[in-house]
């Protein structure tokens, strides 16, 4: 059995490549995005998950629908180049981050 490892920033990368170029590809490559991926792309885009309240004789709930890329106005397509630049600064500024950088340091009172 053989076992691939996948760099969850390729999946980001590959749909930043597709977005650019052709959108018929792109919705395939956004709709595989695991769902914490999207969110956060969603997020650096500024686009709002679509939710409904949904009431019952005695409660309610909130109901957050999973966004597909064909859930997506033009505006929100056009924000979501915006979206990858955001994450793709902070990959780059975390890429020039070394281990000692999230070593949590313990200052004693002397």
């Amino acid at each position: 059995m053989q076992t691939t490892n996948i760099n969850p920033r390729s999946y980001l990368r590959e749909f930043h490549q597709i977005l650019s170029g052709k959108r018929s590809l792109a919705r395939t490559a956004f709709n595989n995005l695991k769902p914490g991926q999207k969110k956060l792309l969603l997020d650096a885009a500024g686009i709002r998950p679509r939710t409904t309240t949904i009431y019952n004789s005695n409660s309610s709930f909130l109901h957050t629908y999973s966004m597909s890329y064909d859930d997506l106005s033009d505006q929100e397509l056009d924000n979501l180049k915006k979206g990858l630049r955001r994450l793709q600064s902070i990959i780059d500024a975390f890429a020039l981050c070394e281990d000692e950088d999230f070593k949590k340091e313990i200052r004693r009172v002397a």
